[in-house]
C-alpha cells in the first residue's frame, strides 16, 4: 500500500521535540513491504488538520495520524479528523466508562472518549487516550510508548509483503564512489538504491521485493568497487 504519515503537534514545528513517531511507523511499514510517499508535520489546528487529512485519505490508500489527542486545550486533532471525513464528533460509551474508573474530570474524560462517528477504538495499554481507525486513516496518541503500544496491534492488520535489504558501507566519500553507483542504478532499475554519506564513509543501501535482483545488484556493486569495498 501507498501510505501517509501525518504528525501533529506544534512542539514538532518548533524543534523542541523530535519526530521519533513518523520514523519508527516508516520503518515498520517499510519492512513488511508497504510504501511511505509522504510524511507531513502541521500543527495542532483544527482546519489545517481537516485539509491534510482530507487529502492524504484521497491520495494514498492509508493515512497514519499522531498526536493531539489528549484533553489539553491544544488537543484538537480529533475534531480535525472528524471534520476532514464530515462527521460527528461522538462520545464512546466504552472509552467514556473506562476513562471514568481512572479519573473523575468530567471534561477531559468526554474530550478523550469523543471520537469521529463509527470509528473503531484501538486500546492503549500504556496510556489514557486510545487510538482508532475511521475509514482508511488510523489516528494514535503522540506519546511515543503509546503510539508504539497501539500501533504494534494497528501493523498486525497490514499484509506482510514480500521485502528485502542489505546494505554496504564504504570508506571514503560519496563522489569517489560516484561512477560505480551510477552504473549499478543504470543496470538494476528494479532495485532502489540509495547512498548515505556520513562522516568518513558511506552507507550504500540496496531493497526491493526480489531478493534475488537485491543480491545480484550488491555483488555487481562490489564488483566494480574491487578491494575498496
Amino acid at each position: 500500500m501507498r501510505i501517509a504519515i501525518i504528525s501533529v503537534g506544534n512542539e514538532l514545528l518548533k524543534g523542541d521535540t523530535v519526530n521519533t513517531n513518523a520514523s519508527y511507523i516508516a520503518k515498520k511499514l517499510t519492512e513488511i513491504g508497504h510504501e511511505v510517499r509522504r510524511i507531513i508535520v502541521i500543527p495542532d489546528n483544527v482546519g489545517e488538520i481537516a485539509d491534510e487529512v482530507r487529502k492524504a485519505s484521497q491520495l494514498y490508500d492509508f493515512v497514519i495520524v499522531t498526536g493531539g489527542l489528549g484533553a489539553t486545550h491544544d488537543d484538537v486533532t480529533s475534531e480535525g479528523i472528524a471534520k476532514a471525513l464530515e462527521r460527528k464528533l461522538c462520545v464512546n460509551e466504552e472509552v467514556y466508562e473506562y476513562l471514568k474508573g481512572i479519573s473523575d474530570n468530567e471534561f477531559a474524560v468526554r474530550k478523550i472518549s469523543s471520537v469521529p462517528e463509527g470509528a473503531e477504538i484501538v486500546w492503549n495499554d500504556v496510556g489514557a487516550a486510545p487510538a482508532y481507525i475511521v475509514e482508511n486513516i488510523a489516528v494514535m496518541p503522540g506519546v511515543p510508548e503509546e503510539m508504539r503500544n497501539t500501533f504494534e496491534k494497528i501493523l498486525k492488520r497490514f499484509e506482510r509483503l514480500e521485502y528485502f535489504q542489505e546494505e554496504v558501507r564504504v570508506d571514503g566519500y560519496e563522489v569517489q564512489i560516484l561512477e560505480e553507483l551510477n552504473k549499478v542504478v543504470e543496470e538494476f532499475p528494479d532495485v532502489e538504491i540509495g547512498s548515505y554519506p556520513k562522516l568518513g564513509y558511506v552507507i550504500v543501501r540496496f531493497s526491493g521485493k526480489n531478493k534475488v535482483r537485491v543480491k545480484k545488484a550488491v555483488e555487481r556493486f562490489r564488483e566494480l568497487l574491487g578491494k575498496r569495498v
